[in-house]
Formats: C-alpha cells, sequence, structure tokens
C-alpha cells in the first residue's frame, strides 16, 4: 500500500495530466511548481512507488500505475493544497491577473489561457508559468474556499480607472477584445482567430491582465461600455469593417474576372494554332501575350487589396 503522504501530490499531478492546458508538459515545466508544492524530493519518492518511471526534463509528465493508490483527498487538504499554490502562482503578475480573471467570468479566463498557450508554442515561449493554468482551470480549484477568499478583497475594490485604460482605447486589438467582451464571444474560434493571435493583442492582452485593468473592464463592463471613447472608438471599428469587407469583396471579384479572361485568351489561342485555323495563328499568339500578362496582374491584384486594407487599419 502506498505511503499517505503521496496522496495529496498525486491528486496534483492528475489535476495537471488530466486537464487540456496539461496537454505535452513536461517535467521542466512542472518541476519549479512541483518542487515548491512538495519539495525536490518528491520524484524520487514517485518513481520508487512505481507512480512515474521516469522525471527527466525533456519527459512529458504521465502517470503510469496507480493500483491500490488514495488520491481523493480530504476537502480540508485541498483547501491546504490550493492555499500553498496561490501563494506560488501570485509570485507572477500575469498568472495573478487571470486568477482575478478566473474568478469574475470563468469564460473569459479560459480565452485568455487558451489565447496565451498557443502563443507559448508558436514562439516556444517559456511554459514553465503555463503550467499553472491546468491548477486554475480545475473545477475543484474554482470553487474552493482558498480561491474564493484570496480574489473576494480584490474584486469587492475594483474601480474603473479610465485614465490609465484610455490610452488603450482606439487601439485595434484592444477594440476586439472589447467586442468579445461586450458580445460574449469566448470560444475556440475566437482563440484561434489569426487577428487574435497576433503580437499586439498578446503583448497587449497581457499587459493589461497584469496591471488588473481587464478585471476593472469586467467589473464594470456596463460603465465601460457606455463611456464616449469607447463607443467612439467601436463605431470605428465597425464603419472599417464594413468598408473592408467592401475591399475584400471587390478585389476577389476582380481576381476571379482575371482568372476567367485569361483561361479565355489560351483556350481561343490554342484553338487557334489547330492546323484548321492556322491563319489565325497570329492572333492566337496575340491572345498568348495577354493572357501571359494578365497572369503577372492576380499578384497585383492582390498587393492592391493589401495595401488597401493597410491604409484603412491606419485610419483613426
Amino acid at each position: 500500500m502506498m505511503d499517505n503522504e503521496l496522496a495529496s501530490p498525486l491528486y496534483f499531478l492528475y489535476a495537471i495530466q488530466r486537464s487540456p492546458y496539461g496537454f505535452n508538459l513536461k517535467w521542466k515545466n512542472i518541476k519549479p511548481l512541483v518542487s515548491y508544492m512538495f519539495g525536490d524530493d518528491i520524484y524520487k519518492k514517485l518513481q520508487d512507488n512505481r507512480i512515474i518511471s521516469t522525471y527527466s526534463d525533456e519527459n512529458i509528465l504521465e502517470i503510469i500505475n496507480v493500483p491500490d493508490v488514495r488520491y481523493n483527498i480530504s476537502d480540508s487538504d485541498k483547501e491546504t493544497l490550493f492555499n500553498k499554490f496561490i501563494g506560488y502562482a501570485t509570485r507572477n503578475p500575469l498568472i495573478e491577473g487571470i486568477l482575478k480573471i478566473m474568478y469574475l467570468d470563468r469564460k473569459i479566463a479560459q480565452f485568455i489561457m487558451d489565447i496565451l498557450s498557443q502563443d507559448a508554442g508558436k514562439t516556444q515561449d517559456d511554459f514553465t508559468i503555463y503550467a499553472d493554468f491546468p491548477v486554475i482551470n480545475s473545477p475543484d480549484f474554482y470553487y474552493s474556499n482558498a480561491f474564493a477568499d484570496y480574489c473576494k478583497p480584490y474584486i469587492e475594490n475594483f474601480k474603473l480607472d479610465m485614465e490609465k485604460i484610455r490610452p488603450y482605447i482606439g487601439q485595434e486589438w484592444f477594440t476586439r477584445l472589447i467586442i468579445i467582451l461586450r458580445d460574449g464571444s469566448f470560444n475556440s474560434s475566437f482563440s484561434k482567430a489569426v487577428e487574435n493571435n497576433e503580437g499586439p493583442f498578446i503583448s497587449g492582452l497581457k499587459e493589461i491582465v497584469e496591471n488588473d485593468y481587464l478585471s476593472q473592464i469586467i467589473v464594470n463592463l456596463d460603465s465601460f461600455l457606455n463611456n464616449q471613447d469607447v463607443n467612439r472608438s467601436l463605431l470605428n471599428f465597425a464603419s472599417r469593417s464594413v468598408r473592408e469587407k467592401k475591399v475584400r469583396r471587390f478585389y476577389d471579384w476582380l481576381s476571379i474576372a482575371n482568372d476567367i479572361m485569361v483561361g479565355l485568351e489560351f483556350v481561343i489561342g490554342s484553338i487557334f494554332f489547330l492546323p484548321s485555323e492556322a491563319k489565325y495563328s497570329t492572333l492566337g499568339v496575340y491572345l498568348f501575350i495577354v493572357g501571359s500578362t494578365q497572369l503577372l496582374i492576380r499578384p497585383m491584384i492582390n498587393i492592391a487589396r493589401r495595401v488597401h486594407i493597410l491604409v484603412l487599419h491606419r485610419e483613426k
């Protein structure tokens, strides 16, 4: 029978391994957190009890054998674990900000964690802080007293500081985020959208989470949306979006028309080279020249579309 002292570490590791945010986390990613929670000797104990086969840095966390293992620990033991975890997690301002947002709105916090996890995968960022995500997202932690007791004092004192938030108003990434908040569009398609995974969106999101500006907005969303400057930026963005759709549609049709003309010119030109149509061979050559020229026009249409949209995005 396993030593009962391993019940809490096993419960904690299961919370990480079973979470979508724990997928493919390596030991080197979770070791700082696990060592803080249970000490550096925990890995050897887990291996000696055949719960894990390895804890090498480059190996993925995998619990391989749990016969006769008690890992459904008591509520009081969970509270003790979560209190200690909060002490570790809140040393990082980004994670601390996500905790407060999680308390306010779980879907928004998951949306943020989805975006940051994808960004870390693309940029080969340090995954160490993302080892906190599986615990933050676990139902036991979300409904724990430790979590509520930590967040409540902050939430009760959050007031909207428009002077500090004002510099972000009008920036495209911020306007997109406000629209997502306003419409409640916290689904996987939004977190995976290209425009929500660009540098400005990621860096800006981190900044307003770390400084609790996003938490302030969530708590005071109605009054924030009624702000005159915010309304103006939303209207400008909506107007620009409509114009952008029209621009994209125009260039799409222009490109289609160009491609159809190229196809017709080459088909007709080829027919004119048939032996029975030899007298039109010169006209066929001219059609080939025109068609080849229009092949060069295709990328020019694409460039014109990109430039036109770029100009729209730079408009204030």
